[in-house]
């Protein structure tokens, strides 16, 4: 039986859901996208990873350094 639904796989549902899988929780991740990222994965090709405003570890997955000048888009959706 699933206890919990997080709508959203963007940074706040990956992370709730590493809490709650961590706990014990019987849960599911549901998102409109094919794969994890939220809104990220739609950024422009413009806005480069060293010109986005907040992009942060995961809990229990180190971003590293990226690349400032590639997609900010691509960085999100390949982590």
């Amino acid at each position: 039986m699933i206890d919990v639904v997080v709508i959203g796989a963007g940074q706040a549902g990956l992370s709730s859901s590493y809490y709650l899988r961590r706990e014990g929780v019987e849960h599911v991740v549901l998102d409109a996208n094919p794969g994890p990222g939220g809104a990220w994965r739609h950024r422009w090709p413009s806005l480069t990873f060293g010109g986005a405003h907040a992009i942060h570890d995961l809990p229990g997955l180190k971003l590293g350094t990226p690349d400032p000048h590639e997609p900010a888009s691509q960085v999100v959706a390949r982590y």
